[in-house]
């Protein structure tokens, strides 16, 4: 009588972590640095306060109130027009003062992700750390600009008594800092679920199921009669 062809043991498997785990979130840095410096590129070729081009507007100078009805109606139009222009311009030169802040937070939030994502894809232990550096700066710097934004932006439409106290200016606050949270809220929950996928478990225990086939297993025969 043979013995049955396999017997029941314990082992260990050597499962570590996919390396895609720290590859992918490598990826997905480097196409987000990719247009970060491109946007940095085009805030240091074209400053802000060309943005407004050729584009000028005469004073319109006193009201005439002698004049006829055709004359004050262009004078309200060019007044309109002039009181744009002005605030424009003062919109303008407030984000020119801060591009210099904004383009070198942009190159030293570039920098670290870069050195994060070598990291990544050479799997350094310490990669997360550098990761999570990366994103407290880009969302302190990013939460910083929105907010000076907002404020500017406050300034702008205060020059016009139609857009005071309007709903409209709460809304565009709210929503430029919520996608901020939320963007970098997201971001965050990535980095977390890739680190922890990424972590080595150690091993784990083999089924005591495995078969494990020797030579001669066939040839063994019981010894009982």
């Amino acid at each position: 009588m043979q013995t049955v062809p396999w017997q029941a043991h314990t082992g260990h498997l050597n499962t570590g972590p996919s390396k895609w785990w720290s590859w992918g979130l490598a990826i997905f840095l480097s196409i987000m640095v990719f247009f970060s410096l491109i946007g940095i590129a085009f805030s240091v070729i074209i400053p802000y306060d060309q943005l407004m081009g050729d584009w000028e507007v005469e004073e319109p100078g006193e009201y005439p109130a002698n004049g006829t009805s055709e004359e004050q109606d262009n004078w309200n139009a060019s007044k309109e027009e002039w009181d744009i222009d002005v605030a424009m311009r003062k919109l303008m030169d407030d984000m020119e003062e801060l591009r210099p802040l904004q383009i070198w937070t942009g190159l030293i939030s570039s920098v670290i992700a870069i050195v994060a994502i070598f990291m990544l894809f050479q799997l350094n232990p310490n990669a997360y750390k550098v990761v999570y550096g990366w994103l407290g700066i880009t969302a302190v710097s990013q939460f910083w600009y929105a907010l000076k934004s907002q404020e500017m932006m406050n300034e702008f439409y205060s020059s016009f008594p139609e857009f005071e106290d309007s709903i409209w200016m709460d809304i565009q606050s709210g929503s430029q800092i919520g996608g901020t949270l939320v963007c970098n809220v997201f971001m965050l929950l990535i980095v977390i679920m890739c680190s922890m996928k990424s972590q080595d478990k150690g091993q784990v225990e083999e089924s005591g199921f495995h078969t494990t086939f020797t030579a001669g297993d066939d040839e063994q025969q019981d010894t009982q009669p």
